[in-house]
C-alpha cells in the first residue's frame, strides 16, 4: 500500500459530508497513520477490489455485469448476504460453501 519513491501517484482533492470525514479521522486516529493515509487505502482498495487475484476479480466483474449492478450496488449485495447468514446462523458462522479460515491462538496453535 503507500506511495514507495518510484511509484507515481496523482493528486486529488475532495470534499466529503462531516459524518464520513468523522469515520475516516476516527479510522485513522485508532491506526495511529494520517487521514490521507486512510483515504488512500479506501480508494486503492476500491480500484484493486481489496487486493484479490486477477482471476477472482474477473470473475467477481462478470458476476456484477451479468447482474446489471454498479459496484456499489454489488458491493451492498455482497455485504447483505453475509448479513443474512450472521442472522441465521449467528456470528462467526460459516456461510454455505463457506469455510473460514483458521486462526492462530495465543498459545500458537490453531483453531477454527
Amino acid at each position: 500500500m503507500g506511495q514507495g519513491p518510484s511509484e507515481e501517484v496523482r493528486f486529488l482533492q475532495l470534499r466529503v459530508n462531516p459524518k464520513a470525514a468523522d469515520v475516516v479521522e476516527t479510522e485513522a486516529k485508532a491506526e495511529g497513520k494520517p487521514i490521507g493515509h486512510v483515504l488512500r487505502r479506501i480508494v486503492e482498495n476500491h480500484a484493486t477490489l481489496y487486493g484479490l487475484p486477477r482471476s477472482q476479480v474477473e470473475v467477481l466483474d462478470a458476476d456484477r455485469k451479468a447482474l446489471r449492478m454498479d459496484r456499489e450496488t454489488y458491493f451492498k449485495e455482497l455485504l447483505d448476504h453475509r448479513y443474512r447468514v450472521v442472522l441465521q446462523s449467528g456470528l462467526g458462522a460459516a456461510g454455505p460453501g463457506l469455510a473460514l479460515p483458521t486462526q492462530a491462538t495465543p498459545s500458537g496453535g490453531k483453531k477454527k
